[in-house]
């Protein structure tokens, strides 16, 4: 299933021409970066901005709101590596929302390819650690729909080093 929501992270990511690095080994929580070329928006800081992203799909460990947020249930193992001040590149985590059945999961005609459900972001950096020892819940506001435009938002904001 993780294979899908990178298909839908890499997706958004040629529609910009943004690079992804695949991580050959998951340290550190990371399962890919992203990395934009040259500089964003005119008020970029940096050049090349990077974000570095954990992975996660699932149809049965979400929990869609009212409000149109979600709840996740985290691994804690994986929550304190999110929640980590000093890294040098950003950590989000990207939640993809997929359909219980695997027959929806893709759609494709001469035309089109449709990656079903939706993805989610959410950095974590800085968050309290928990005593929870398997996994805590946490909460992503609906606004954090990973699309192609949030996708470079979050690059515009990095590249003026401000907080996601």
């Amino acid at each position: 299933m993780e294979d899908m929501s990178e298909a839908f992270v890499r997706a958004l990511c040629a529609v910009h021409g943004y690079s992804i690095v695949k991580c050959e080994h998951d340290n550190d929580g990371v399962d890919i970066g992203i990395r934009c070329k040259g500089k964003p928006c005119a008020e970029s800081e940096i050049l090349s901005p990077e974000i570095e992203v954990q992975l996660k799909s699932s149809y049965s460990r979400i929990t869609q709101l009212h409000d149109g947020s979600i709840n996740y249930s985290l691994e804690v193992k994986n929550y304190k590596s999110l929640i980590e001040n000093n890294r040098m590149i950003p950590l989000i985590l990207v939640v993809f929302h997929m359909p219980t059945d695997e027959e929806e999961w893709i759609e494709q005609t001469t035309d089109w390819l449709k990656i079903k459900k939706c993805a989610y972001w959410i950095s974590l950096k800085g968050r309290k650690n928990t005593a929870n020892q398997k996994s805590i819940t946490i909460n992503i506001p609906a606004d954090h729909r990973l699309t192609k435009d949030s996708l470079v938002s979050i690059m515009i904001k990095i590249s003026k080093q401000e907080e996601l």
